[in-house]
């Protein structure tokens, strides 16, 4: 299959701790980003947050107000929605790359 060049961009400490974060597994950045999105249509919660266009978020009207009345910021996050109930048979979740716990100083 062909294979095409992405050009994301990214907060410098995002990048360094997401590199620290491939290399401990061996493995590089550029796969981490492949298997994420490989993996994220398989995700309920991804489909919450990034729903088909024409679909409101979940807990926002079509204005891109909160349900609580609060106008959401242009390029901020959706208010965060309750955690849906832990699936017993899925794998734990791995930390996510914007935690700065337990990882050495850069």
């Amino acid at each position: 299959m062909k294979k095409r060049n992405v050009t994301i961009v990214i907060d410098e400490d995002l990048y360094q701790r997401a590199r620290v974060w491939a290399a401990q597994r061996n493995t590089t950045l550029s796969t981490v980003v492949r298997v994420l999105l490989e993996t994220v249509p398989t995700m309920p919660r991804a489909a919450q947050r990034f729903p088909l266009a024409g679909q409101h978020p979940a807990g926002q009207d079509r204005a891109g107000q909160d349900r609580a009345g609060q106008d959401r910021v242009a390029g901020q996050p959706p208010a965060p929605q309750p955690a849906p109930a832990a699936d017993a048979s899925a794998p734990p979740a791995a930390p996510p790359l914007h935690s700065t716990e337990g990882n050495p100083p850069l």
